[in-house]
């Protein structure tokens, strides 16, 4: 596999399918409890390779908490199968935690399974051999991967499975409905991002330290990942490139996304100012859920902040929208929707077969816990009426308006498929450096687009 064309699918199977509740399959059933509740899942015997006649230690690492999930998986897993015992390690899911990852995956014994949260960094770690092909492990257990997790669910360089998806991702656009409804508006279920600055000019109040912003964008000022996300909506699948190999900067829905967040912080000043956001490590969750944000674009993250009273007191309901289109008639609506949590071996692990069973165990029924954190399941047998339930917590109407929140998870509607990601860690470099300098002044919407087109392609144009 080369630099020149990384096929990489970043997209979500209708959630109808990836969260089906159907039974059946070669999954063990979920026991219920007297009360009714589901008993946490026990580990499934079956598994590819060997079976292991010696206790043996698999060492997991993932970027989440241990608190918030991981724990709770391993005791599940260490319960139901003595003979295979789990440790899980949390790395930082930054550069620096990611490059510590990757140092252990090369040192024995370190790292067995890992988890990888981006499509860069999953794609490197496949090219520099770092992780195991789990195709004979798949085979020998009949394990139907189109089955569990969707058609489009796994890419394959060299025509080989590397990881499977945990978890599907998806970004919405979060409203306290009482600024909502204090300025008689609806939940919109389909909207520009020209009537989304409406709602912002008409949820903006006040002035000063008491300032109301109508508009909030991620949980730290970023450029590339909300433009990487609001133009696929417009353009589709492999938005940033032509189909001559060259960058795609040219299409106009670039420089319209530069243009609306340019108005909603400089012109309208419905949202907060990207330099000073920067200089003051603004977050978008704690101006969100305390009140001094009206709108917050975010992911399925945010939702374990809403239900922590304790760290974001807050008394109001939080509505949800899609995130709003630039035209009218474009094809898709689910921007930032997408497979997450890459699950894979290492190619360097002495024991492979517990850890694939492990693996095959996790990305099914295992990783339950991670649900109540933000985490939806990408298995299809996962019962959606519980998976809803898990997320949101008892009481839900107390937080959340649980209907726009559904209509939110994009129910029967076709996904975005990225195929190509050639240089695309130095073009998210290009990105960031000349979109920022168009949102504090120092260079037009016009000029920070040429710039990207004229950078990129020469990086490129390097890579072949």
């Amino acid at each position: 596999m080369t630099n020149k064309s990384i096929a990489w699918m970043l997209t979500v199977p209708l959630l109808t399918g990836v969260l089906a509740g159907c039974s059946g399959g070669n999954q063990p059933q979920q026991a219920q409890t007297d009360s009714g509740k589901t008993a946490a899942p026990a580990a499934s015997s079956a598994g590819g390779g060997a079976k292991a006649e010696e206790p043996v230690t698999i060492n997991f690492w993932g970027a989440i908490t241990e608190e918030s999930g991981p724990a709770k998986v391993v005791e599940n897993w260490n319960k139901a199968n003595p003979n295979i015992k789990v440790n899980y390690k949390r790395f930082v899911n930054d550069e620096a935690g990611n490059t510590k990852l990757e140092t252990a995956l090369l040192a024995s014994g370190e790292v067995d399974v890992f988890i990888s949260y981006r499509a860069d960094k999953v794609m490197k770690r496949i090219e520099s051999g770092m992780a195991e092909p789990l195709d004979e492990y798949i085979k020998k257990d009949n394990f139907n991967v189109e089955e569990n997790f969707g058609k489009q669910s796994i890419v394959k360089p060299n025509n080989k499975t590397y990881y499977i998806p945990a978890i599907i991702l998806n970004d919405f656009i979060t409203i306290n409905k009482k600024f909502l409804d204090d300025a008689q508006l609806p939940i919109p279920k389909d909207w520009t991002w020209d009537e989304y600055k409406e709602y912002a000019k008409k949820l903006s109040k006040g002035d000063g330290a008491g300032k109301v912003w109508g508009s909030m964008v991620g949980n730290v000022p970023k450029v590339y990942e909300w433009m990487d996300k609001a133009v696929k909506v417009p353009v589709g699948q492999d938005a940033f490139y032509t189909s001559d190999g060259k960058s795609n900067f040219e299409n106009p829905a670039f420089k319209k996304y530069l243009d609306d967040q340019i108005d909603l912080q400089n012109k309208l000043k419905v949202q907060p100012n990207f330099a000073e956001a920067k200089a003051t490590k603004m977050d978008g969750n704690q101006m969100f859920l305390s009140g001094k944000a009206a709108m917050f674009w975010q992911g399925t993250a945010v939702l374990r902040n809403i239900k922590n009273l304790k760290d974001y007191p807050h008394d109001f309901v939080t509505a949800f929208a899609p995130v709003p289109k630039q035209n009218k008639d474009d094809k898709y609506t689910t921007a930032g929707t997408g497979y997450l949590d890459f699950v894979s071996i290492n190619s360097r692990s002495k024991v492979k077969d517990a850890a694939w069973k492990f693996v095959k165990w996790y990305v099914t029924e295992g990783n339950e816990p991670m649900i109540e954190g933000g985490r939806v399941p990408a298995w299809k047998k996962a019962d959606p009426e519980k998976v809803v339930k898990l997320i949101l917590g008892d009481n839900p109407e107390k937080l959340f308006d649980v209907a726009s929140f559904k209509s939110a998870l994009m129910l029967d509607k076709e996904f975005i498929v990225d195929t190509k990601f050639t240089s695309m860690p130095e073009i998210q470099k290009i990105v960031e450096e000349e979109g920022e300098r168009a949102f504090i002044g120092e260079q037009t919407s016009d000029q920070a687009v040429k710039n990207m087109k004229k950078r990129s392609d020469e990086v490129l144009a390097k890579s072949k």
